[in-house]
């Protein structure tokens, strides 16, 4: 059963942020990551704590409990790095009996029966419920776009399904949850 996951987006090869977010989640069951991990991008700036080699190494500590889909920013190089085969670009999970969907966000996609929708590439956070189904942008931690220090998302599994968004100082942006 899982009790806790991380839901993170377009880190973008920084390191001290993906630290701090792992500093401030504590122990979680895994990673749901959509996308766009290691580089910058032609049109972003290099963001701080910018290390793409550094990160690869520490997502690959999570081994399998790494689970992700391609960004429009990510290539071949980035998974040998990370240690993973080609990423789907749209993924669908079933967490204790939950169907999440996972997609980057820059190309339109069905949502078909998911209870979550994670998606990411707009660096601005969203946590909604739309159509009985909850909506998840985690952000980004590194380039955020929204106004804050950067931004991740965490889902709690108990008696009701809690899902957050943070920023990178832990101070609680949005709240949302079903049973």
């Amino acid at each position: 059963m899982v009790k806790k996951a991380l839901v993170i987006s377009d880190t973008h090869g920084s390191v001290e942020s993906f630290e701090k977010i792992i500093d401030l989640t504590g122990d979680i069951d895994f990673i749901i990551h959509a996308g766009d991990y290691l580089y910058h991008g032609p049109r972003n700036r290099i963001p701080r704590g910018y290390n793409p080699a550094k990160l690869a190494e520490s997502f690959k500590l999570f081994g399998d409990r790494l689970i992700g889909v391609k960004g429009n920013c990510d290539a071949e190089i980035d998974f040998m790095l990370m240690g993973v085969s080609e990423l789907p670009a749209i993924r669908f999970i079933n967490l204790n009996s939950k169907k999440l969907l996972v997609f980057h966000g820059h190309k339109p996609v069905e949502s078909e029966d998911a209870v979550i929708i994670i998606k990411g590439h707009t660096h601005i956070h969203e946590l909604c419920t739309y159509e009985n189904r909850i909506i998840m942008n985690p952000g980004s931690p590194s380039l955020p776009k929204d106004g804050t220090p950067g931004t991740f998302g965490v889902i709690e599994f108990g008696d009701t399904v809690s899902l957050y968004i943070r920023d990178l100082n832990g101070r609680l942006i949005k709240k949302e949850g079903f049973k």
